[in-house]
């Protein structure tokens, strides 16, 4: 057994269960009513501007939802036990959640975008294709970064209701980071005599998959900018895939030495 095997068997849950069908038309209708408000006058902004500001709180809570008790649940339910027994290793296990995870994110998030898409056509919107396809590129490195992000919290849980709050917990985490931030950069201060300057206050806060995203987007030019200042959006983008890449190797270093 393979990690895609995994992937198409959560897949296929997703799609019994109707959890997929749930968030695509969550999105069909979010993005759809978005689109629809947003063109409701002549100065209506770019459909990529209007996606983006939808995105950047729809998608990573997709990505923890479908993500977050799948380990859990099945280490529990005893599911895991069996599928070890194919000839698997424990990292494509965990490949292969994480793909499903974020193939469902994707598809749930082109539905939003086909059906904004729709909307701006119909009532003569303006739409960028080249901006677009940026912010559909940027919002998918978001998705697998919350996703990889996810697992890597969740891959040691034996308690799908502690995964479900850990995934959440880091979603608010990662909006008011900016706040911790500078909490610790008064601490240093005061306490220590430390000087943080505003430059390096604002790449950490530029570590936050958030505000990765953001610095990101400034590169399609979509209006959006970093939280204090800003930071070029070739750093926004390789701050998303450190998180996705280091994310997946936590994830399945911690779940190699879960005992089953």
């Amino acid at each position: 057994m393979t990690w895609l095997a995994v992937a198409r068997r959560d897949v296929r849950e997703y799609r019994a269960d109707r959890t997929l069908a749930s968030f695509c038309a969550f999105f069909a209708l979010a993005c759809g009513a978005v689109a629809y408000v947003a063109t409701g006058d002549a100065g209506a902004p770019p459909l990529s501007e209007a996606l983006a500001l939808m995105f950047l709180f729809g998608v990573p809570l997709t990505a923890a939802s479908f993500v977050d008790e799948s380990i859990p649940r099945a280490v529990v339910s005893g599911r895991v036990r069996l599928t070890l027994s194919l000839p698997h290793a424990r990292g494509e296990y965990v490949a292969g959640v994480g793909a499903a995870g974020l193939a469902a994110t994707l598809l749930a998030t082109a539905v939003g975008v086909a059906s904004a898409l729709a909307i701006y056509l119909v009532r003569g919107g303006p739409v960028a294709p080249l901006r677009l396809a940026g912010v559909c590129a940027v919002v998918s490195l978001l998705a697998a970064a919350f996703t990889a992000a996810t697992l890597a919290f969740t891959a040691r849980s034996r308690s799908p209701t502690l995964s479900t709050a850990t995934a959440y917990g880091f979603f608010l985490v990662s909006f008011v980071w900016p706040a911790f931030v500078q909490i610790g950069r008064l601490l240093l201060d005061g306490e220590l005599g430390i000087a943080v300057s505003d430059a390096a206050a604002n790449a950490v806060v530029h570590l936050s998959p958030v505000f990765a995203f953001q610095a990101a987007l400034a590169g399609v030019e979509t209006g959006f900018g970093g939280a204090s200042g800003s930071v070029p959006p070739w750093a926004g983008v390789l701050v998303l895939l450190a998180w996705t890449g280091l994310g997946y190797a936590l994830a399945a270093r911690r779940f190699g030495s879960l005992e089953l």
